[in-house]
């Protein structure tokens, strides 16, 4: 006769457990995915698939080359040992075997499947300061030669490519792709918000769109063209000599009072550094403008006071990113985590012969 612990051992495992023991999924997602699986009568692997937690491929592959092949072997030891009454220790050890080369097999199979890139939040920000402050001294340096050196070659050249002030050059193309960044981190956050079905999804999405626009707006400048109209309509000068402070200040305001229902929402930290973040980049962004306008109101911009004075508007708003930047991923690491990224190269042949297959016979 088989002993029970015997015949519990050689029962079939569910899929799940083959992928919580391949470290794909953890057992909360599971357990999950089991509650819905009574409410909803779907398969499992449809429903962990729906949520983004794992690829209908691996699921296919892992059924394919791992999960069918060892129930046959432990059907076959179980039928075997029904029938022979006795207890066989080369057939366990064999099965035993065989679930071990799968457990590996599973790990292969994963791995080979995957690139994981590892990304820390403080080791990014201490980077991103970095740039920003070689950037900042770089076009320090520049403006210095400009007004004080004697003219070289390529000076004036070397000068603008990294003036901060200046758009499409290095410091231009660094903003905007902060900004772009920030919107894609966000836009993560409102989809897997979105997939937990948490609250706030709309604003984070939202603030995906805002910085979206503020990426485009720091590539092409399009502030830039409100400054001459508006000028012109209001008649400005002194602090207001730069006309768009006047819009992006009540932009800023209608922000504020739309997001702080979800500012307070947020976790403390997280809160305290969007705060931290929005007051460096809006202290740089008007405050430094205000007075950089009136200053050249006065005495014009081609001197070097000014050109001190736009670059610490700069500096300001680009450590406000790096804040922003920072408080992102140090939110998806404490509070999203299993968060990752998978990019699937598809054979467009196969893809056709595959939707051909779905297509119903005539």
């Amino acid at each position: 006769m088989i002993s029970k612990p015997e015949t519990k051992k050689l029962q079939k495992k569910p899929l799940g457990v083959y992928l919580v023991e391949a470290g794909i999924i953890t057992s909360d997602q599971v357990n999950t995915a089991l509650n819905e699986q009574k409410l909803s009568g779907r398969l499992l692997g449809e429903i962990l698939a729906n949520h983004g937690w794992v690829e209908q491929q691996t699921i296919e592959f892992l059924m394919a080359k791992v999960v069918l092949p060892e129930q046959r072997v432990l059907e076959k030891k179980l039928s075997d040992r029904e029938k022979n009454g006795s207890h066989n220790p080369t057939s366990w050890e064999q099965a035993s075997q065989a679930e071990q080369e799968s457990s590996s097999l599973i790990s292969l199979a994963v791995a080979s499947r995957e690139l994981k890139i590892q990304i820390f939040p403080r080791r990014t920000s201490q980077f991103l300061l970095l740039v920003v402050l070689t950037l900042v001294l770089a076009s320090l340096v520049g403006k210095f030669t400009q007004y004080f050196l004697p003219d070289y070659f390529m000076r004036d050249f070397l000068a603008e490519l990294f003036n901060v002030d200046s758009e499409q050059n290095i410091p231009a193309l660094y903003s905007w792709s902060a900004l772009l960044l920030c919107s894609i981190l966000l836009a993560i956050i409102a989809h897997a918000k979105k997939v937990a079905g948490e609250s706030y999804v709309r604003h984070w999405a939202a603030l995906s769109i805002i910085f979206l626009f503020l990426s485009l707006d720091e590539a092409v400048s399009l502030h830039e063209y409100l400054t001459g109209p508006m000028k012109s309509a209001l008649n400005t000068s002194g602090f207001l000599t730069f006309a768009w402070v006047i819009p992006f200040a009540i932009f800023v305001i209608v922000c504020f009072l739309a997001f702080v229902r979800f500012l307070t929402a947020l976790p403390a930290k997280t809160r305290r550094l969007f705060l931290l973040a929005g007051s460096i980049y809006v202290g740089g962004a008007m405050g430094m403008e205000l007075v950089g306008g009136y200053y050249a109101d006065l005495y014009g911009k081609q001197n070097m006071m000014y050109a001190m004075m736009a670059t610490i508007e700069e500096l300001f708003e680009m450590l406000g990113i790096v804040v922003f930047i920072y408080a992102l991923l140090s939110y998806m690491s404490s509070y999203m985590k299993g968060v990752s990224f998978r990019i699937n190269f598809i054979d467009d042949r196969k893809q056709r012969r595959s939707a051909a297959a779905r297509e119903p016979l005539n």
